[in-house]
């Protein structure tokens, strides 16, 4: 008797080099999917990775194409299963590939939970019927995928955000916070998180700049809405990843806002001193549940992270570290500056780590006033990893910060070393900053019922001896 027969009409994948150059059916787990996308010629096309429950290594490849970006699969859920009728077996290079065509394929997609009704939540818009035998496959390879533990791929390009560069392809383990469409760059944006803070980063330009271009806080063009902001983690980057334009229905056909996946073949660039993630047209997404063990190995890191010495610190410092200021009180646990600005109201004062970015105004000529320091105002711009905000730092807070009023000369090396400027260089050279890690207390006060927000630095002086 036949495999087919066996099945029902369905080929096991491992049977699958018996089938080259003929058309059969499959019923598979998928694990990972491209998102929807033109192909280089008039059609649509994703592509999917799937296995059974007789092969899972090597995982089947199968391209859709179809007249339609409304007629690709939309995979919900890990772990939910794909009935492909009539789609060609093809063999290249020792590797089996499977090819869904438009005018003669056809699939239905079903929820991989053991238990679920037999309806399909999607199929192609030709008349799809299940037989019996199709649904006893169905519920064989729901009740196989309950006590199987599915490979999140390989580690060979796998890093955290902790271990990015620029020019990099790479994979990435994540949990996707948000999806939203920047109207100003017309691209679709993720925002996503792994729990760890994304490399420092120099800060190129010139300070003279600043009146009239200062440094974006983010990469999108607008902020996001503080309910949003809000649903993100405080501790560890939130990292923006542009789409390419040739995902132009990104948002419409992305289904895992909310889940951990793993994004395979995307880079990260950096503007403006910021990291920026690229997802490419070659990218997939490979889905997890929250009980898979990835997720909980990156949960628990994440929870050993902010329990330890550590707390909210920024990883690329820890509580040994040598910082150029002191604050006045010294054994208050710091904060991130997303917990400040998304969580905190009311007037509140916080210790935070952070860098200085920008200074405006820079040149210390500006703070030699004749009516005294009260008159005094420094816009600084800080960063740490979750975030950029401006604080204001004001009269005798300015005076304590700088040790009093120093001469000009001072000010202006005091000034370079907070910014990470070599002492030959001045704001008109269009030059690279590395600023230092400091300590500092931020004051945040609020107004108009917390829709104005200004955060002042107090309580900090700068020590340069």
């Amino acid at each position: 008797m036949s495999s087919q027969r066996n099945q029902g009409g369905i080929v096991r994948i491992k049977e699958l080099a018996m089938h080259v150059k003929h058309k059969v059916n499959l019923l598979g787990v998928v694990l990972e999917f491209s998102i929807p996308r033109k192909s280089q010629g008039t059609d649509y096309v994703c592509v999917l990775k799937i296995v059974d429950d007789s092969q899972q290594s090597p995982e089947l490849l199968v391209n859709i194409f179809t007249s339609s970006i409304d007629q690709l699969p939309r995979v919900l859920s890990p772990r939910d299963l794909i009935l492909l009728k009539n789609v060609m077996i093809k063999k290249h290079q020792a590797e089996l590939s499977a090819v869904f065509y438009k005018d003669s394929s056809s699939f239905a997609l079903f929820d991989g939970n053991s238990g679920s009704n037999l309806l399909p939540y999607q199929s192609s818009p030709q008349r799809f019927e299940i037989t019996e035998a199709e649904e006893r496959r169905i519920n064989v390879l729901r009740q196989w995928c309950v006590g199987f533990e599915f490979s999140s791929g390989s580690n060979d390009y796998l890093l955290s955000l902790k271990d990015i560069s620029e020019h990099r392809y790479f994979d990435l383990v994540c949990k996707v916070f948000h999806v939203s469409y920047d109207d100003s760059k017309g691209l679709w944006m993720l925002f996503v998180w792994d729990g760890t803070d994304v490399p420092p980063l120099s800060i190129p330009g010139k300070l003279e700049d600043e009146e009239h271009n200062p440094l974006p806080l983010h990469i999108e063009s607008s902020p996001l809405d503080l309910e949003t902001l809000r649903n993100f983690f405080p501790v560890g980057t939130v990292l923006r990843v542009s789409t390419d334009r040739s995902y132009e229905n990104f948002g419409r056909y992305f289904t895992a806002t909310g889940k951990w996946v793993r994004i395979r073949n995307m880079s990260c660039q950096v503007s403006s001193g910021m990291w920026h993630g690229l997802l490419q047209s070659s990218s997939k997404i490979r889905l997890f549940s929250d009980n898979d063990n990835v997720v909980w190995d990156y949960m628990r890191r994440f929870r050993e992270r902010i329990s330890g010495g550590h707390g909210h610190m920024p990883i690329w410092t820890d509580p040994s570290s040598q910082f150029l200021t002191e604050v006045d009180w010294v054994n208050v646990a710091s904060v991130t500056l997303m917990k400040i600005a998304t969580q905190l109201q009311g007037n509140v004062r916080c210790c935070c780590i952070v860098r200085v970015v920008s200074i405006h105004p820079f040149q210390a000529e500006h703070y030699s006033s004749p009516n005294g320091s009260s008159e005094y105002t420094m816009k600084l711009t800080l960063e740490d990893p979750t975030a950029r905000i401006h604080a204001l730092l004001c009269g005798k807070e300015w005076v304590k910060f700088f040790g009093g009023s120093p001469p000009p000369d001072v000010l202006t090396k005091k000034i370079k070393m907070l910014l990470g400027m070599p002492e030959h260089e001045d704001g008109n050279d269009d030059t690279v900053r590395n600023p230092p890690w400091i300590k500092c207390f931020l004051h945040l006060k609020e107004s108009d019922g917390g829709r104005n927000r200004v955060y002042y630095i107090r309580w900090t002086k700068l020590v340069t001896d």
